[in-house]
């Protein structure tokens, strides 16, 4: 017994796009684990275009079929792997997710228990814990360098600056849609090249390689974030290593330079992060002006990049074995360094690129349950792991 229960939470036809979660890092529970809010999509198998909608919608965690997606609104503003990053503010009762009005990406604030929606001036990337304050990124840059992460319908690869001195990541004011630029890409790539050293340096200059930002994640006290930074030549390949995590407070000040070759970064507390890097996953202290890598993690057990995130306090974590046509779901109790297999999903076709389904496992507030997506009877659909007592 694996101490979990599964349960197939939606049930959407194999010819469609099916239902999906957003993300594996933003809260897409409510505080109490009883809904998850999803997108249903249109179609599969090729990149979204600015005209697109996917319906948003409420999953119940204590229902099951068909009709388990209350629909409270649309997108024209997602992408394959994260979804238009709908989330939860605050654990509820309100919602936010993103959309396109009048040619330009912003954001819908519904109240689910009133129907008042708002509409912001700006992307959400990542939300504080207080509810207060987002983060925004360019989502049509990321798009226009690397698809399947971003929205379409910003300028094209080639039209775009290099490093931008007026765009990087914003904090948006969840109330009054005030928008401050934290930190631009133009002093991020200053800031990483003071510690990647001049050999680096003279050979992106000489790939003439784009930036652009992904990935921002707050600390759970709401004082810092983490962004990554990457950057690769346009009409090329490019892997992780082309890529480096910082992180900063939230007001713009006291950037650090985390890690490079990160994959996958998370918060553990307000001081610490992990992260799979190159060939291990790794924990390691936000200390100025470099990280400090503290220790590896389950060593025996991830030896290939993972989604993970940890369940309670920082012993047990839950993670899949992605970008393969059967995937695992696995617990670690990281004190006794034991490991589960709590599920295991099959039919993952294909297994990689942009129209990949990731089981992106995500845990409620209390870590008792864990919202999936997977392909496994032909099209997404949400499932449900339940910790059983």
């Amino acid at each position: 017994m694996s101490g979990w229960r599964l349960t197939k939470l939606t049930q959407s036809l194999a010819e469609s796009g099916g239902i999906s979660h957003s993300y594996y890092d933003i809260p897409v529970f409510d505080e109490p684990g009883a809904q998850i809010i999803a997108h249903r999509l249109p179609f599969t198998m090729r990149h979204p275009g600015a005209e697109d909608a996917v319906e948003i919608g409420l999953v119940g965690c204590n229902a099951a079929g068909p009709d388990n997606f209350q629909i409270i609104g649309e997108s024209r503003a997602w992408s394959w792997q994260q979804g238009p990053m709908a989330q939860w503010i605050a654990g509820g009762p309100r919602v936010v997710w993103n959309d396109r009005e009048d040619g330009k990406i912003v954001a819908r604030v519904k109240d689910t228990l009133t129907g008042d929606v708002r509409t912001l001036p700006g992307q959400v990337y990542a939300i504080d814990a207080a509810g207060k304050t987002a983060l925004s990124l360019d989502m049509t840059r990321l798009d226009a360098l690397r698809a399947g992460y971003g929205y379409p319908g910003g300028v094209a690869p080639d039209g775009l600056s290099r490093a931008p001195a007026d765009d990087g990541v914003w904090a948006m004011d969840i109330e009054t849609g005030h928008r401050t630029l934290l930190l631009d890409i133009r002093r991020a790539v200053g800031f990483m090249n003071k510690h990647r050293g001049w050999r680096d340096y003279i050979k992106r200059q000489g790939l003439r390689v784009h930036y652009w930002f992904n990935h921002a994640k707050i600390s759970p006290d709401g004082t810092r974030f983490t962004i990554k930074l990457r950057w690769r030549r346009i009409g090329r390949g490019w892997d992780d290593r082309q890529g480096v995590s910082l992180t900063c407070k939230m007001d713009g000040s006291d950037l650090r330079f985390l890690a490079p070759a990160t994959s996958h970064v998370i918060w553990l507390d307000s001081e610490r992060l992990y992260f799979w890097q190159r060939n291990a996953l790794r924990l390691y202290l936000d200390s100025a002006p470099l990280g400090t890598m503290l220790h590896q993690m389950a060593p025996d057990l991830v030896t290939a990049n993972v989604h993970m995130r940890h369940l309670d306090d920082g012993n047990l974590f839950v993670l899949d074995t992605p970008y393969n046509e059967k995937i695992d779901v696995i617990t670690w109790d990281a004190a006794a360094d034991v490991s589960q297999t709590i599920a295991t999903f099959t039919g993952h076709v294909p297994k990689s690129g942009p129209f990949r389904c990731d089981l992106h496992p995500c845990p409620s507030a209390d870590g008792k349950r864990i919202a999936l997506t997977s392909l496994q009877d032909g099209a997404r659909d949400v499932y449900l792991l339940d910790r059983m007592g």
